[in-house]
């Protein structure tokens, strides 16, 4: 697991002090969970949201990143799991993101992030590829499955930025490399239910599982912007959340954000 160095308040005094406005869009506080998987070794996945939504991974190995490490999933058997907790249940708008490379073998759903059960019809939120692994889907349940199925193109072997945002509202969208390749009308929002959020697959299901590579996941609370998400493309989310990393506590990695919310 990374050391991470220990902050003094000193020191997070001084950070502060003559730091830019807060951008509202792009704020800490919204974030559910982020996990940048920069520890490169170890069974756990720290959140840096401070919510303490630490996962557990289950048969990814470490490898090289987009950004640092990332975790690599072989579409079988691997997948992070983060138990239910009530900062995860989203009941309005939320947004997912990640950078996500899909290899060419991947031909199946494979999940980048849910949370949703098996074999209950219950899911607060998902973002998958396709059953033939050739489009991308974002859906929840709500007396039946509401979603965006097979948007856009699923390119193989290469590293993409993958968001999907729900507005809260009635309408999900799809972005890739920070453009929109596809939006739909799934109504109101889904209740919040108590399945485990899953990274690179879905609860205890051994056939909708991602073969590819995940990096610098996240999970916020609101719908955020296109210019944001193009921020968290190209500037990482840790250097545009403001995120300062602190030691780790045993197995149990933290974060602070100082300045939530503030711009770089």
């Amino acid at each position: 697991m990374k050391a991470w160095r220990i902050l003094g308040l000193a020191s997070l005094a001084a950070a502060m002090i003559g730091a830019p406005l807060a951008n509202a869009r792009i704020d800490a506080q919204t974030a559910a969970g982020i996990w940048l998987f920069d520890e490169g070794k170890g069974d756990v996945a720290g959140d840096l949201s401070g919510n303490e939504n630490h996962g557990a991974i289950e048969n990814a190995e470490w490898d090289k990143g987009m950004v640092n490490s990332a975790l690599s999933f072989n579409g079988t058997s691997a997948r992070v799991v983060v138990p239910d907790a009530d900062s995860l249940d989203l009941e309005e708008a939320w947004t997912i993101t990640a950078w996500v490379y899909v290899n060419k073998s991947d031909v199946n759903y494979g999940h980048i992030l849910g949370k949703r059960n098996d074999p209950a019809a219950e899911a607060n939120y998902a973002f998958r590829t396709s059953s033939d692994g050739t489009g991308w889907e974002s859906y929840f349940w709500r007396g039946g499955w509401q979603g965006i199925w097979g948007a856009g193109d699923v390119q193989k072997d290469t590293w993409l930025y993958m968001t999907s945002v729900y507005d809260g509202e009635s309408t999900v969208t799809i972005y890739e490399d920070g453009a929109v390749i596809g939006s739909a009308n799934i109504g109101d929002p889904p209740p919040a239910g108590t399945a485990e959020l899953h990274i690179g697959g879905w609860q205890a299901n051994a056939s909708e599982l991602l073969d590819g590579f995940l990096d610098e996941v996240a999970l916020f609370s609101v719908a955020i912007e296109e210019d944001d998400i193009i921020e968290l493309m190209e500037t990482g989310i840790q250097e545009s959340l403001g995120l300062l990393p602190v030691r780790a506590l045993g197995k149990t990695p933290v974060a602070w954000a100082a300045i939530k919310g503030a711009r770089r």
